[in-house]
């Protein structure tokens, strides 16, 4: 009998561990997926030129702008689908074995940066809605508020689950400029995230080094696979015109004088000063 008990138990860890493994790939493709035609939809918006043509005709001349629009709502109802989903899975996983494994699979789903509501690319999609005047259709809802205390991007999505992303960098305490989200999903300015990193503006996050850490969460790893926010920094450079003038002549200023410094200290090592 004991024996039998034993054999049961195994069993049900085994098929746990694959149930849990599946969904975990699940999720993994449904994340990248999302990320991946949000990158390609906000890219053939943010593009100029021959570029644009060029996306343009790879995208069979559905470049114009219901059709992004629409694309992005059917992105936006498919990744909160998804993301309800999985939460169901969960709670009802918990619910019918009586453990909170499926608590557990969530908290690991957060660590591994799948959950799927905390994408950046999510806040990019509300900013591409708002650089379009705004989403308002009873399923979805897009704002923000760029002048109160803590600035933020609010989502109302399906099933009305609420979104209030901030845009205050966590360095500065400012609204975030030329924004960049680390690969762990905080927000920064360039400029702050750059030296957070010890890294020169003209080199970029992609130089940092590999153990560089977030200044929030610590965690390393987190620059190589940074986020440039283009559609939020082209809704704070249309909301905020005069602040963000002034904010990208300082940092044009910093980056003339990090570059400078650097050149000035190569000369120097070279002829042996």
């Amino acid at each position: 009998m004991e024996t039998m008990r034993v054999q049961c138990y195994r069993a049900n860890v085994n098929l746990a561990h694959m149930f849990f493994s599946e969904l975990m790939r699940e999720a993994s493709d449904v994340s990248g997926c999302f990320n991946s035609r949000v990158r390609h939809l906000l890219h053939l918006h943010i593009a100029k030129g021959m570029q644009r043509y060029a996306l343009g005709l790879c995208h069979c001349f559905k470049n114009n702008q219901q059709s992004m629009v629409e694309e992005g709502r059917m992105l936006m109802e498919y990744v909160t689908m998804n993301a309800i989903a999985i939460r169901k899975i969960l709670k009802k996983y918990d619910k019918i074995h009586c453990s909170v494994n499926g608590k557990n699979f969530k908290s690991k789903l957060r660590a591994e940066r799948i959950e799927l509501l905390q994408s950046p690319w999510l806040i990019e999609l509300g900013a591409f809605y708002l650089n379009f005047n705004g989403l308002q259709d009873g399923e979805f809802s897009v704002s923000c508020d760029l002048n109160a205390s803590e600035p933020v991007i609010k989502l109302m999505l399906l099933n009305s689950i609420k979104l209030d992303c901030s845009l205050t960098c966590a360095i500065c305490l400012e609204t975030v400029f030329n924004p960049y989200a680390l690969s762990c999903g905080h927000l920064f300015c360039k400029s702050c995230a750059c030296s957070a990193a010890s890294v020169m503006l003209f080199q970029g996050l992609k130089a940092a080094s590999s153990d560089a850490k977030c200044p929030v969460c610590r965690e390393a790893h987190v620059y190589a696979r940074s986020v440039h926010m283009l559609e939020l920094d082209l809704l704070l450079k249309t909301r905020c015109k005069e602040s963000w003038k002034g904010r990208m002549m300082n940092e044009r200023a910093e980056m003339v004088k990090q570059t400078r410094e650097f050149w000035d200290l190569q000369t120097k090592l070279a002829i042996g000063f």
